[in-house]
């Protein structure tokens, strides 16, 4: 056979390959299996199609879910490089940016100094398949569910008596009894093994339940603000016996967990200006029941919600809210008792 035959061949049995790691690529990401994506357009790209600058934009956005901000800002570099006006590759760097200046922002490097030794020698290792390591203390167990080194063990213990003890002063509650915590890496998990739903990357059910997937160890900014987001559902199910309505509850949890980014507030006014806002009557059911595309806004448009009335009247007006509530008063004239206006008054909350 002739060599530019042979070369033709192979050049084709090359692009075959590395279009079936990227079509894998994308399957891998629709199950959240963000790592295994990543690891499958990495060996398309060594194949081939690095000329592809939509390769590079999707490589980033898995890239991004993992939470490795500059990776994925250099993966978008490239695809500007190849494509200096792809929209998809802008979009996605601005909305990168703004993600990692605000979970970097959570984190306060004071807290996260060298674990004294009596620390890792307090730490219990379970050796059952597979393995756990246990810390208890005081106002929490805490069990994690993936292999991670005692600093790291460390820096999650400091961020949690943090969030003790900043969500403790906000709400004038703190929990009674050690609050039960366990962390997973869903990480190479088939999603029906899950402790979590697809959807969600923690939960609280009388524990708090957080997921992550990674390589190796968690992004703390990100593990801060689920653990900030499911601490405010437990302290808000205490102080209410379970009947806080649920736009209250989310938008609580949402809005203190971490600030809305920028894309975040662009999305929820372009819904306010085209009349798209989600009904009460939507906002009052569990948002793991809506559909995804009315499930993102509905947590932007609680947050948005609780946002203003905290701006507007303090958390110790959200204090006699919740109290409000907890007595068995409806969520509207509780909020006209406690605010002195009606659900009308409120921006973002479409009661029609």
């Amino acid at each position: 056979m002739p060599a530019f035959l042979i070369r033709a061949v192979h050049l084709r049995h090359t692009n075959s390959l590395a279009l079936s790691h990227f079509r894998q690529a994308t399957l891998c990401y629709g199950q959240a299996c963000y790592v295994d994506a990543i690891q499958h357009y990495l060996a398309g790209l060594k194949l081939g199609a690095a000329h592809h600058h939509y390769v590079y934009a999707d490589l980033a956005k898995a890239y991004e879910m993992v939470g490795e901000w500059d990776t994925a800002l250099a993966c978008l570099d490239i695809a500007l490089r190849l494509c200096p006006d792809s929209p998809t590759a802008l979009r996605r760097k601005a909305r990168i940016l703004d993600e990692k200046t605000c979970y970097d922002s959570l984190i306060c490097s004071d807290d996260l100094h060298q674990p004294p030794q009596a620390f890792s020698d307090q730490l219990n290792f379970d050796t059952t398949l597979p393995p756990q390591q246990r810390v208890n203390a005081e106002i929490f167990s805490l069990t994690c569910h993936s292999a991670m080194s005692p600093q790291m063990l460390w820096n999650i213990c400091q961020l949690i008596y943090r969030t003790y003890a900043e969500l403790g002063e906000i709400f004038g509650y703190y929990p009674l009894r050690p609050v039960s915590i366990s962390i997973k890496n869903t990480n190479g998990t088939t999603v029906p093994q899950r402790s979590l739903p697809q959807w969600a990357s923690g939960c609280y059910d009388g524990s708090i339940h957080l997921a992550y997937c990674a390589a190796g160890d968690p992004v703390l900014g990100i593990l801060y603000a689920l653990l900030r987001h499911e601490w405010v559902h437990l302290l808000v199910y205490r102080l209410t016996n379970g009947y806080c309505p649920v736009w209250i509850n989310e938008g609580l949890a949402q809005s203190i967990a971490r600030p809305m980014f920028q894309f975040e507030r662009f999305n929820l006014q372009q819904a306010v200006e085209t009349k798209q806002l989600l009904a009460l009557d939507t906002l009052n059911k569990p948002f793991s029941q809506l559909p995804m595309k009315h499930r993102k806004l509905a947590y932007l448009q609680s947050a948005a919600i609780v946002e203003y009335l905290v701006q507007q009247f303090g958390y110790s007006k959200i204090r006699d809210l919740l109290d409000q509530i907890s007595s068995g008063i409806p969520a509207e004239p509780a909020v006209e008792q406690t605010f002195g206006v009606t659900l009308k008054d409120i921006p973002f909350l479409n009661i029609s």
